[in-house]
């Protein structure tokens, strides 16, 4: 069952009960990182990243051509990470929903760097996946993977203040 695969993959408990045909199995979801989804074969990352998008859906697209991209990162969250976007938000508030940051990991959003992705490499993108709370983390922003972040061909702005926004969860 693939569901169970990726969860326990994840390192997921499992305790409680349900039923396929006569079969019955106890289970119980503990996740405070992501909702539940199936791993589609469409996305061909491990499942604890293909998890992080939509549906797990992601594609794979070599680079014809240098590429900007950005990424949101603050407080001890490195600007040199594996997840970017190709979109540019405004506010703090709207990079950490639209990109399901949850807060519980101490990204802030409040800077932004661009990354100069060379012609030839490879990457992952799809839409990022809510988080739990999914009220508070919808998700639905574009999400690039890049599987080596200290590739050399790689360039890193200084980055920049992104606009506070006050972000309150309830």
């Amino acid at each position: 069952m693939k569901i169970q695969s990726v969860l326990v993959s994840l390192g997921l408990g499992l305790l409680g009960s349900f039923s396929i045909g006569t079969v019955s199995q106890n289970f119980s979801i503990i996740s405070a990182r992501a909702i539940a989804q199936t791993v589609s074969s469409s996305c061909p990352l491990p499942a604890d990243i293909a998890i992080t998008f939509l549906n797990s859906e992601c594609k794979e697209v070599k680079l014809e051509k240098a590429q900007d991209f950005y990424r949101y990162f603050g407080n001890k969250v490195s600007k040199y990470g594996r997840y970017l976007t190709s979109e540019q938000y405004t506010t703090n508030s709207e990079a950490i929903k639209k990109l399901a940051l949850n807060q519980d990991w101490g990204n802030p959003a409040s800077k932004k760097v661009t990354v100069t992705l060379p012609a030839g490499m490879t990457v992952y993108q799809g839409i990022a996946a809510p988080q739990n709370p999914a009220t508070c983390y919808p998700g639905g922003g574009q999400q690039i993977f890049i599987k080596d972040s200290k590739d050399a061909t790689i360039k890193w702005s200084d980055g920049e203040d992104v606009t506070i926004q006050s972000f309150c969860c309830k």
